[in-house]
């Protein structure tokens, strides 16, 4: 892991973004200070607790790994409460355990640690995003190297497709025709809801959703249910071609 420790000064409650951010106690002039005020009470997701299962396919019929999606529920960083979200991939060349902390509401990535094994050669990478989203400072250490660090600034808050996925479970305003402009550190791309297909994957038969990004790097499809279960993801896998198919649930759908 990675060394270099990082901190940054949290913004105040009047910092403009697109997404809201909790709000932090005023102090008034003179030297007595008024009390903080009370944060507004942050509830749990519906989905904590959650896991989802996959299997990782190639050239749409091999099964080369197996990958899992937990959203472990909120903790606090940075004197915020976050979502906890832990990814993990594991295939015949890449193992890949990935660790999101992200605002309450999935908006914004505010740290992301992962650890990368890719053809025996082991990788860290850790990323602390500034209060406001916009910017993103990179450490990133591979064996056998010296580390670097890049920092990333962008106009617009900076995104994180794990934390995505959440938002579009949890948007009631999600349907066909909307779309989404999404700004990674590495790349943008406009995220639309196209429309409801018959989809199979090894947990079922379903109708879903189908989500595609331009440029199509990701496709998403969610099920047609209160859930919105992700039942197959193309682009969180290294290589592109390669494709998470939803094995496994729980709690069950049936529960």
């Amino acid at each position: 892991m990675m060394k270099k420790t990082l901190y940054f000064i949290l913004a105040g409650a009047a910092a403009a973004a697109v997404f809201a951010v909790m709000g932090n106690g005023r102090q008034e002039s003179g030297s007595a200070q008024a009390p903080p005020e009370p944060q507004e009470s942050v509830k749990e997701s519906v989905f904590k607790g959650e896991v989802i299962t996959f299997g990782v396919y190639s050239a749409g019929i091999f099964k080369v790994g197996s990958g899992r999606l937990e959203l472990k529920g909120l903790i606090e960083e940075e004197g915020q409460a976050c979502q906890h979200v832990d990814f993990k991939v594991n295939t015949l060349s890449v193992d890949d355990h990935e660790t999101v902390i992200g605002r309450h509401d999935f908006a914004l990535p505010v740290r992301v640690v992962r650890d990368i094994r890719v053809l025996g050669t082991d990788e860290d990478i850790v990323e602390r995003y500034s209060a406001d989203g916009r910017r993103v400072v990179i450490d990133k250490r591979v064996e056998g190297r010296e580390p670097e660090q890049t920092q990333i600034g962008s106009e617009r808050p900076l995104g994180n497709v794990l934390l995505l996925i959440y938002r579009l479970r949890e948007d009631p305003g999600f349907a066909p025709g909307k779309t989404y402009d999404i700004v990674l550190p590495t790349m943008s791309f406009k995220l639309t809801v196209k429309e409801k297909r018959s989809l199979k994957v090894p947990l079922g038969n379903f109708d879903a959703f189908y989500i595609e990004s331009v440029p199509k790097k990701y496709r998403i499809w969610l099920s047609d249910g209160p859930r919105r279960l992700p039942l197959r993801i193309q682009g969180l896998v290294a290589g592109g071609m390669a494709y998470l198919a939803a094995t496994s649930v729980e709690p069950s759908l049936a529960e």
